[in-house]
C-alpha cells in the first residue's frame, strides 16, 4: 500500500473513531429510521468484505507458474501480495472492515442517543402531566 493510501485509510480510521465517540457523548444523533438503515447497509458491506477476504486468502496457493526459479520468485510474490504481505490485499481489506465495524457502531449508538433522548423527554412530560392532575 502507498504511504498515501495507507495516510487515507488511517484518516478514515480517526475520523470514524471521533465519530464514535461523539455518538458515545451524544453530540452525534441520527434519525432511528436513517441511522438503522445505515447500519444495516454498513453489516452488508462487512459481509461483502468477509468474502473478499476468504477469497484473497485464497490467492496466497497460486499454482502454473512452471519450474524456472524466477517463475517461483514470481509466484511468492504474488502469494504474498494476496495474503500475509506487508501491503497485501487482505490486510487491505481487515482495515476496511474495521472501519466499516466502526461505521455500524456509531450509526447505532447515534440512533441510540435519539432514542434515550426522546424516552427521557417522554419520561419529563409524563411527570409533568402528573403533577399537573
Amino acid at each position: 500500500m502507498s504511504e498515501t493510501d495507507q495516510s487515507e485509510m488511517q484518516g478514515m480510521l480517526t475520523r470514524w473513531q471521533t465519530l464514535k465517540k461523539q455518538a458515545e457523548d451524544g453530540e452525534l444523533r441520527m434519525d432511528t429510521d436513517i441511522g438503522t438503515a445505515l447500519a444495516a447497509h454498513a453489516t452488508r458491506m462487512r459481509d461483502q468484505l468477509d468474502t473478499m477476504v476468504t477469497n484473497a486468502t485464497r490467492l496466497a496457493f497460486l499454482s502454473g507458474f512452471g519450474e524456472l526459479e524466477s517463475a517461483k520468485a514470481l509466484q511468492g510474490k504474488f502469494a504474498q501480495k494476496a495474503n500475509n504481505g506487508e501491503d497485501s490485499a487482505v490486510k487491505r481489506l481487515k482495515q476496511s472492515i474495521d472501519i466499516v465495524s466502526l461505521m455500524k457502531d456509531t450509526y447505532e449508538l447515534a440512533i441510540g442517543k435519539i432514542a434515550e433522548s426522546d424516552q427521557s423527554a417522554a419520561d419529563k412530560l409524563a411527570g409533568l402531566r402528573m403533577g399537573d392532575s
